[in-house]
């Protein structure tokens, strides 16, 4: 009962944050001049009881984002990532590995420090992602959620905090090119399906069994002799972090984006974005 109540108000927790930040972004002024995109690709990694707590192997990841300016220090930007992480499992009495591929979508309160044409900054916010482990084995791979490797469900929808810091280079007042590092704190230590310490054999369901005697001949072993079997650690939530490179462009009216030649080139270190009148 406790686990369904927890699963329920995660849900609409999930729920109610999506919801505010529709709200948010519906009220805010669709001027072509407060708004910038980037796109581009990147890798990730993972940190939680798969990898042993380290870093895990990278995965791949393309982001895409939206930026809404406030002034010239604040900036709103949301975001939509397709990635994957992944872990080896070394502990060889557990051998649970897992690779996921997943969606999250965040939106963040961004902080430039000091303008130039280099501007770094940084930034905290709010997210879900979706969870899809997957197992591998002797057969090949496992839908984790399905098994229930545990015997309790696997979430499909987390929420996390994104946190991270960056730097952005201005090629021109409508274009950029940014490097972005982050992590993300997922509410929720189950990404690779390892949460509970103590497994209790005779909770685990038949499918959850034949999952274990296919990663190895020792767990097919383990399974059928011992009432119990070594888990993860419950005290630590799992961690993700991501790092891109993305394209940034402001979207004009004008080919150019300005009037003003003077403004196609580069800005110096002390031109700030007002001087910037897009048409």
């Amino acid at each position: 009962m406790f686990g369904l109540a927890q699963k329920k108000g995660g849900q609409v927790m999930i729920k109610s944050i999506v919801l505010c930040c529709l709200c948010f972004f519906a009220t805010l002024p669709l001027r072509a001049q407060d708004w910038s995109f980037a796109v581009g690709p990147g890798f990730t990694s993972f940190l939680g009881d798969a990898s042993q707590q380290k870093l895990s192997t990278p995965g791949f990841a393309v982001n895409a984002e939206a930026w809404y300016y406030l002034n010239d220090n604040f900036q709103i930007k949301s975001g939509l990532s397709f990635y994957r992480v992944r872990a080896t499992d070394s502990d060889t009495m557990r051998l649970r590995s897992f690779d996921a591929s997943n969606l999250e979508l965040y939106s963040t309160l961004l902080y430039y420090f000091p303008e130039g044409f280099v501007k770094p900054f940084g930034y905290v916010g709010i997210g879900f992602t979706t969870n899809n482990p997957m197992g591998p084995s002797r057969l090949g791979e496992w839908d984790l959620r399905e098994v229930q490797p545990e015997g309790t469900d696997v979430p499909g929808l987390v929420g996390m905090v994104p946190l991270g810091v960056g730097i952005e280079y201005e090629l021109s007042p409508v274009l950029s090119i940014v490097a972005d590092l982050s992590v993300r704190y997922a509410f929720s230590d189950q990404m690779d399906a390892i949460s509970k310490e103590i497994i209790q054999v005779n909770q685990l369901s038949p499918q959850a069994i034949e999952y274990y005697e296919s990663i190895s001949e020792g767990m097919g072993r383990r399974v059928r002799e011992q009432a119990t079997l070594r888990g993860g650690s419950s005290s630590e939530g799992d961690i993700y972090g991501m790092f891109s490179i993305k394209v940034k462009f402001m979207p004009t009216s004008s080919i150019f984006g300005c009037i003003d030649p003077y403004k196609y080139s580069r800005p110096g270190k002390k031109r700030r974005r007002r001087n910037f009148d897009p048409i």
